[in-house]
């Protein structure tokens, strides 16, 4: 039986015990105690309409990423119109780990919701992966919890439980092999041929060409062609239990930040469930942000497909490309 319902049986019985008293006692304090179980229930639904009404719930992760295992936060904000509190809220919470597919459920009561009074849940941050909180079932009820009113669901908030970079030095690189600009090649005199390309964090301010950057309304640097770097492809087949996914993503990005610490851009590849290649290039650290999002906001399953079946990897646009393989047990250089 439901809170609500023995509520509601609770006070047909106390309704029933007045009827009996103003039966059998004909006197001022039957008339009263009749006239007020009839009254209470409109009184308690006048005064909590409002706010039963107009609620509404919002869910935030605070803060929105965190490293795995450190302290993740879910605040459920509560907007009420008025002044008046609202007396109970009820919602059940859905955790779920996008890439792991764990998933949790609990079942919250709020008793004297204050307006814009936030409460604060403990976020799962064991293991890697896009963590999501969806809330259902989300029930106000008046003051005598007589009567109840569902709310919609509010969109849900995510928090990106980032890896911890493996401690790992800047992989061997071949160089030499030339990649092509983006902006073609501009020849300055004998033996002095260069690349145009978009300007990179970290670049020499003393590279840029002004001259073509503000008829372009963007920052050109000017690189020698015989410099041109080949752009490393980290690949990795992200397949496996929650542990070796960890132990997976921390040696990935401990490769990508070692290569952007020496100003290396790359890409990241990898297989969704599906069988479909996914590559995102990672220039920057916003770029990796974005990359670690996209790995690790879909289902990652236990077997599946491998980059190996593919009949060809993907080719980058910027030009030649070196294949750098992230396993669990370490990277493996490839050409």
């Amino acid at each position: 039986m439901s809170a609500m319902a023995l509520r509601r049986m609770i006070y047909a019985l106390t309704l029933a015990g007045a009827l009996l008293f103003q039966i059998t006692n004909e006197n001022y304090l039957a008339h009263f105690l009749l006239a007020l179980c009839l009254v209470l229930p409109l009184l308690s639904l006048a005064m909590s309409l409002r706010g039963m009404l107009g609620c509404r719930l919002a869910l935030a992760a605070l803060p929105t990423a965190a490293d795995r295992g450190g302290e993740g936060c879910w605040q459920v904000s509560v907007d009420i119109p008025g002044l008046l509190p609202l007396a109970r809220l009820v919602l059940r919470t859905e955790e779920k780990n996008l890439l792991t597919g764990h998933t949790q459920r609990r079942r919250l009561s709020m008793s004297g919701v204050a307006r814009r009074r936030p409460a604060d849940l403990s976020a799962p941050t064991g293991h890697c992966g896009v963590v999501e909180l969806r809330a259902d079932k989300i029930r106000v009820y008046d003051y005598l919890g007589l009567f109840s009113r569902r709310l919609p669901s509010p969109p849900p908030a995510r928090l990106l439980c980032r890896p911890i970079p493996a401690e790992t030095p800047p992989p061997l690189l071949p160089e030499g092999l030339g990649a092509p600009a983006p902006c073609g090649a501009v020849r300055r005199g004998p033996g002095e041929e260069y690349d145009l390309r978009d300007y990179r964090p970290g670049d020499p301010m003393r590279a840029v060409h002004w001259k073509l950057s503000s008829k372009w309304d963007k920052l050109i640097v000017r690189e020698r062609a015989d410099a041109a770097l080949p752009l490393p492809l980290l690949t990795l087949d992200r397949l496996g239990s929650p542990g070796e996914l960890d132990r997976l993503l921390d040696k990935l990005l401990g490769l990508s930040r070692a290569l952007l610490n020496i100003q290396r851009p790359h890409a990241v590849l990898w297989l969704e469930r599906d069988g479909r290649p996914q590559l995102c290039p990672v220039s920057d650290e916003k770029e990796l942000q974005d990359c670690l999002a996209a790995l690790l906001g879909s289902p990652a399953p236990r077997t599946g497909p491998k980059l190996d079946s593919l009949p060809e990897l993907p080719q980058l646009s910027g030009g030649a490309s070196f294949r750098i393989h992230v396993a669990q047990e370490g990277g493996e250089d490839g050409g």
